[in-house]
């Protein structure tokens, strides 16, 4: 019986130090940094370095939008006993998204090119509906000058996206209903005044890739302040948070 309590504690202890060594914010901390947290959403910023080469790890089996904030070259991922082994993402354009439901994979990453690749990768912690509705490409939207723009790119029964432009000194009203909170990821480097309901003003001024989260039942008037145009992607969340997702779907897959 203790030699049984024995090995069974081994093999825990080799499952948690196996998963901790396939964690990508530990195997390449240098490339996979948490940006923004909590029970709605995860937001990780991505970069791979000219040539650079990750070990393998983890890949999320949740579903996700990755915003890409660079023209970046294309990426090779290479899949750890799973048939389509690599698989090289093509180059990638500044400002665009892409959506995919989540599936079980681990890989390495492969940056062949001189130019980095900058993005994030934006999970969805809720419960999942219709995750095969999650595919496809979006790109930035020719906008006339000093006009806003506020357009649905994507939606569908578990996440809304909407790509805001504020133009300079423009104003923006922003609110969320009383069951979905949004967060906001920066396009450009952003400088806003948002005003309340009651009056009370807050500065936000977010770099390239920066995030800002609204709760349920805000309503903000949201000012640019700045001289160039606002560019942001906004995340509704349809859906409630869960603390595991629905069982990820097995499919060709890069970031």
């Amino acid at each position: 019986m203790k030699k049984l309590i024995l090995s069974l504690l081994f093999v825990a202890g080799w499952l948690v130090q196996s998963a901790a060594a396939q964690d990508p914010l530990k195997v390449a901390p240098q490339a996979y940094q948490r940006e923004f947290e909590n029970e709605w959403v995860m937001v990780t910023r991505v970069h791979y370095g000219p040539r650079e080469k990750i070990p393998e790890h983890f890949h999320t089996e949740r579903s996700s939008a990755y915003v890409y904030l660079n023209d970046g070259g294309p990426i090779i991922f290479k899949h750890i006993d799973l048939p389509y082994a690599n698989v090289t993402r093509q180059a990638t354009k500044a400002g665009s998204f892409r959506v995919y439901h989540g599936l079980k994979e681990v890989h390495a990453v492969e940056n062949p090119t001189e130019t980095p690749s900058d993005f994030l990768r934006v999970e969805f912690k809720t419960e999942v509906v219709n995750a095969g509705s999650l595919r496809g490409k979006f790109f930035r939207e020719e906008v006339p000058a000093g006009e806003n723009l506020s357009k649905v790119q994507f939606e569908n029964e578990q996440v809304r996206i909407t790509r805001l432009v504020i133009a300079p000194r423009g104003k923006l009203e922003v609110a969320t209903d009383a069951n979905m909170p949004a967060l906001f990821v920066a396009l450009a480097p952003a400088q806003v005044q948002a005003r309340s309901a009651k009056g009370k003003a807050a500065k936000l001024t977010l770099a390239l890739g920066k995030t800002h989260w609204l709760n349920v039942s805000q309503a903000q008037q949201w000012t640019n302040t700045s001289d160039g145009a606002t560019e942001l992607l906004r995340f509704d969340f349809k859906t409630k948070p869960v603390a595991v997702t629905a069982a990820a779907h097995e499919h060709k897959h890069n970031d």
